[in-house]
Order: structure tokens, then sequence, then C-alpha cells
């Protein structure tokens, strides 16, 4: 499962249903001990990671945000449940008594279930989007590849944020070892 790391990032994987994982060149299962002499690290490579980082970055960027949308929920159902005998109070002979008393209560219930939700949700998608940068961060690691990201925030355009991501790379052999892409995110980062 280790070597299939590097050739998930590698211009040379064959994948397929009946064999798995191949190399274009070997025609073979990865074999290699720590690192392949062939790995050839270009377009594919540079797509992942920059779409791992993005990702990151968008969850970065929306920590605060949903950090304060779990207090203030969590606030608004502790109110609920803890209201619910004024509540009940403003009626105190209705036939709908105990209904009166329940239904803050469930309120507060669900909104306090929704805020955790909500949260875990957040926390999953960060924890699955560290485990893929680390993933490749561990494949770089073996071939002494380190990258350095910046992100310039451009213009908005009807809601949609255009982002400039310059990613330089140390140790990298190809042509030159900055990249620079724009990209819309189209999600009003």
């Amino acid at each position: 499962m280790e070597l299939t790391r590097h050739c998930a990032l590698c211009e040379n994987e064959i994948t397929s249903l009946k064999k798995g994982v191949t190399c274009k060149l070997t025609k073979k299962k990865p074999d290699f001990i720590k690192s392949c002499r062939d790995i050839k690290l270009n377009e594919k490579f540079e797509q992942d990671l920059l779409t791992i980082l993005l990702e990151l970055e968008r969850i970065s960027k929306f920590r605060n945000r949903e950090y304060l949308t779990f207090f203030v929920l969590l606030v608004i159902g502790i109110f609920a449940i803890m209201g619910n005998k004024v509540f009940a109070e403003w009626r105190p002979n209705s036939p709908y008594y105990w209904l009166d008393r329940f239904l803050p209560i469930a309120v507060g219930i669900t909104i306090i279930m929704i805020a955790f939700f909500n949260l875990s949700s957040f926390m999953n998608k960060r924890k699955i989007a560290l485990t893929k940068k680390n993933k490749i961060d561990s494949v770089l690691e073996k071939y002494q590849i380190s990258y350095k990201t910046k992100f310039n925030y451009k213009e908005k355009i009807h809601g949609d944020q255009n982002i400039e991501i310059i990613m330089e790379y140390k140790n990298w052999t190809k042509k030159r070892t900055t990249t620079m892409a724009i990209i819309n995110t189209g999600f009003g980062l």
C-alpha cells in the first residue's frame, strides 16, 4: 500500500481492476524499496497537490465561521432547554401544558445535535484533507522534494473568488521551479 502512494502521483501509473496498480515502464506492480528511480512527477502530481492545498485553504478560511456557528447554535439550544419553564408559564392552565414544557426541550436538543453534527462534519473534512496532504508530503520527503505555497486573493466576480496560487518547489527536477495558477473557486471563498 505504501508503494502505491508513489505510483498515485506518478505519470507512469496504470490502474486496472484486473491487475491493480502497475507501472507503464516495467508493466509490473511496484517493487522498489524506498523510492522509485523512474518516478515522473508532472501534471498529475501538481493537480493533486493543488487540489488538496486549495481544499485546506478553504477549510482554514471558514474555520472561524464554523466555530462561531457551533457556539451560537449551542447557546440557542441551551437557552431553549432552560427556558422551557418560562414558556410553559405563559399558559399555566392550558390543556397543552406538558407539550409547552416538552417542545422547547425537544427543539433545544435538536439544535444542539445540529451544532455538533455540523462541527463533526467540518472536522472530518479537515482531517481527510490533512491526511491526503500528509500522504503526498511523505512521498515527496522520500525524494527530498519540498514546496512553499502562497495564496493571493484576487477580485471577487459574482460571488466567486479568484485565487492566484504560487508554488515554489525545491529539489524537483523539472524545467521550472515555480508554478502559478489562477483558479476561480466557484464557492465564494
